[in-house]
């Protein structure tokens, strides 16, 4: 597509990946060589190394194997989440059309059908449970229909992991893990041991479930404020600085000396379900960290952790500066669509729903720590996830359906869901371009449970509420362990 040049510009501006797509001068700048005249001849021998999107298909299924899979039927049952694999036409919408015609072409590059599946199953906590129940009844019978499953990271899917309900996917033909069309930090956040339970890949379009930070930029100008992109590139995006902002951006707009909801302006403002984890995850807090071995262990950094939580609570606990809502969704989008917030944590899928506001405003990555730290943005709870359950029928056609996937995806799908975010009013420059992949590529899971819940938190309770409860953490540890060594 006429963008995958420009984001890959971005993303190497921004310095997210660890590897260069591109390698410099093999040798020094260059070798200079006297000829018979005494002329100096320059020698430049650069060796650039493929884009491995560059090719038409992924370039970890040998052609010798495509044939194999001739006739074979690849079915996958979706849950709660992940509806956007399945597209049954064209409707002239970019990205199911671009869906639809990816599963065609892997169809006909395998000669294959994809059954693509939908349970039916409500994004809600009943739907979930639902799902998850479906999914368990399947394995316990030995049904063989479906070679993987899609749904949520939690609501019950981390005891089926630990029960051993899911093939690891090191075991599984034709998947390197470590290329860019894979989620590659769920290994970090969700995996334990050696081996890997849960993923997912750019066929999910996972980055439309991670929380950003969308700010108005009229509000910066009115204040004479710098917008923060080049800090976020030059890696000085930090907390010290979102908070000293967010207070700058609040105001009382009527003079009654009472900060409201409904009237006033506020220097940030979110859904408390997703803008609370996702300031806490943007910290570094981790609920668990893993010992030498990659095994689970409580994070017990209680000094650190408590400064993390507070940080936090400091945004919210006068009521001055943010709010968090529980209760009234209106009230957070309103404040920020009516032109009174300067910031608010979104989705980046749900910039779109951002097209009729009549303001400037451009897309930002969580802040991160201190200028030492990393950046990490929160995969919300509805990222679509893959699972592979232990009665798959055959693991080489679906290691080489769901790879070829992940790569099309890779090369079509997720620059066109970059196009159509940052065709919305006023996001399409250069700056917010950036953004993307950096958003993207530091995508971060809070792992479900063993730590106090920040939600709504008024007040930094952390340390009590972290030791109540610390003995039942270490329990729940110990049996994960435990599950994790048995023996198969």
């Amino acid at each position: 597509m006429k963008k995958t040049a420009t984001l890959l510009a971005a993303l190497l501006v921004a310095a997210v990946p660890t590897v260069s797509l591109f390698a410099s001068c093999t040798k020094d700048e260059a070798k200079e060589n006297e000829n018979v005249d005494g002329e100096q001849n320059v020698e430049q021998n650069v060796d650039e190394e493929k884009d491995p999107l560059e090719n038409e298909f992924s370039p970890n299924i040998p052609a010798e194997d495509v044939g194999k899979f001739e006739g074979k039927t690849f079915s996958m049952l979706i849950g709660s989440t992940g509806q956007v694999i399945y597209a049954a036409e064209e409707n002239s919408q970019p990205v199911n059309d671009t869906v639809y015609r990816r599963n065609k072409n892997i169809e006909d590059h395998f000669g294959v059908t994809l059954n693509i599946v939908k349970t039916g199953a409500a994004s809600t906590g009943t739907g979930q449970g639902e799902a998850t129940a479906q999914f368990r009844s399947l394995i316990e019978s030995g049904d063989q229909t479906y070679n993987a499953f899609t749904h949520v990271q939690h609501s019950g899917m981390p005891q089926m992991i630990l029960e051993r309900y899911f093939v690891d996917w090191n075991e599984i033909p034709y998947i390197n893990l470590e290329e860019d069309w894979w989620y590659q930090n769920i290994t970090n956040d969700l995996c334990f041991g050696d081996k890997v339970y849960v993923m997912t890949g750019d066929y999910a379009l996972y980055i439309d479930r991670i929380d950003c930070l969308v700010f108005n930029k009229d509000i910066f100008d009115d204040l004479g404020l710098d917008y923060p992109y080049e800090d976020v590139l030059n890696g000085t995006w930090t907390w010290d600085k979102f908070t000293e902002l967010v207070k700058l951006g609040a105001e009382d707009l009527n003079g009654d000396g009472l900060m409201e909801k409904e009237n006033d302006q506020w220097g940030l403002v979110g859904w408390g379900y997703e803008l609370n984890p996702a300031l806490l995850v943007s910290t570094g807090y981790a609920p668990l960290e893993k010992d030498a071995d990659n095994m689970p262990v409580i994070n017990q950094n209680i000094e650190l952790a408590h400064s993390q939580y507070q940080v936090v609570c400091d945004l919210f606990v006068d009521g001055q500066f943010a709010f968090s809502e529980l209760s009234d969704g209106s009230l957070y989008r309103n404040a920020f669509t009516e032109g009174r917030a300067m910031f608010i944590d979104l989705f980046l899928g749900g910039v779109t729903s951002l097209s009729e506001v009549e303001f400037n405003f451009g897309i930002l990555p969580y802040p991160k720590w201190d200028e030492d730290s990393e950046y990490m943005n929160r995969s919300s709870n509805m990222t679509a996830l893959t699972y592979i359950p232990v009665t798959n029928p055959d693991l080489e056609l679906t290691g080489a359906v769901l790879e070829e996937m992940a790569f099309q995806s890779a090369k079509e799908l997720t620059p066109l869901y970059f196009d159509t975010v940052l065709t919305v009013k006023s996001t399409r420059d250069v700056e917010s371009e950036a953004m993307l992949p950096i958003i993207k590529n530091n995508a971060r899971f809070l792992y479900h449970t063993f730590y106090p819940n920040i939600i709504g938190m008024g007040t930094n309770n952390f340390t009590s509420s972290f030791q109540s409860n610390l003995s039942s953490y270490e329990a729940g540890v110990e049996e994960m362990r435990e599950l994790l060594l048995a023996e198969d």
